[in-house]
């Protein structure tokens, strides 16, 4: 049992030897109903908390259909991944680890309670420590509204990167938009310093750290890309050589 359940069984039992003392003060002169009643609470105490492990799979399995039925109702055009089907050890009753099929290394986690409502109460990630290079595959997490079993898979490639120091870009295309995600990255971890995207066959920057990150689309039908610094300079380059790549300017 967990600490929680150990602790609600301990103060259910000391209310319940608050009963029987209780039965004792009040009945005392008729001995026999006091043993009696005594021996029924304690048999009951002693059986419910014998059947309280079966109790737990049997009402896991009954809110694991409950969940089946939502899915299927809410969300009929997708395949999910429930975990667990059975009661484990460990596990809260009622509580599951869900994700889309398309989806495997990210999910939500629901909850069952005793009326059959789900709600989500947390998201998790099945992702190990990345590679520097994948990155930019932890956007697909973090991109947008906090991730639920509504959000629409995204679609996102990598057109270029750039590794210098702590520092890591990349040019992506994200639903048909060209963007820059920066991130840093470290033995120590790491995380998204920015994410910008520019509209559809057009470019988008990002100044940062001393530096200056263009990525112009492939599409993108203008001769030139301008654009204001933070220092209120302009920013001028050409395309023609430049689109599709990422462009990397040291401002010192």
């Amino acid at each position: 049992m967990s600490p929680g359940e150990l602790i609600y069984f301990l103060l259910f039992g000391v209310a319940l030897l608050a009963v029987i003392l209780l039965i004792w003060l009040v009945f005392r002169k008729m001995k026999k109903l006091v043993i009696l009643l005594t021996s029924m609470l304690v048999i009951g105490y002693a059986g419910y908390y014998a059947y309280f492990p079966t109790l737990k799979v049997i009402t896991h399995a009954k809110r694991y259909e409950q969940l089946l039925d939502y899915l299927e109702r809410e969300y009929p055009n997708k395949e999910f991944t429930i975990e667990p089907e059975k009661y484990e050890e460990g596990y809260t009753v009622g509580q599951f680890a869900v994700n889309d099929r398309l989806t495997p290394k990210i999910g939500t986690t629901l909850r069952v309670n005793k009326e059959g409502q789900v709600t989500q109460i947390g998201t998790w990630s099945k992702q190990e420590y990345p590679q520097r290079q994948d990155l930019w595959r932890e956007i697909e997490f973090i991109y947008g509204e906090p991730y639920t079993l509504d959000k629409e898979k995204i679609e996102i490639t990598k057109q270029d990167e750039w590794i210098e120091g702590k520092l890591t870009a990349f040019a992506l295309t994200i639903d048909d938009t060209p963007s820059i995600a920066l991130f840093t990255y470290s033995d120590g971890g790491y995380g998204l310093l920015d994410l910008q995207q520019g509209e559809r066959e057009g470019f988008v920057f990002i100044e940062e750290e001393g530096y200056v990150f263009i990525y112009i689309d492939k599409s993108y039908e203008g001769e030139m890309v301008t654009f204001q610094l933070k220092n209120g300079e302009e920013y001028s380059l050409d395309t023609d050589r430049n689109k599709g790549k990422l462009i990397v300017e040291n401002k010192f």
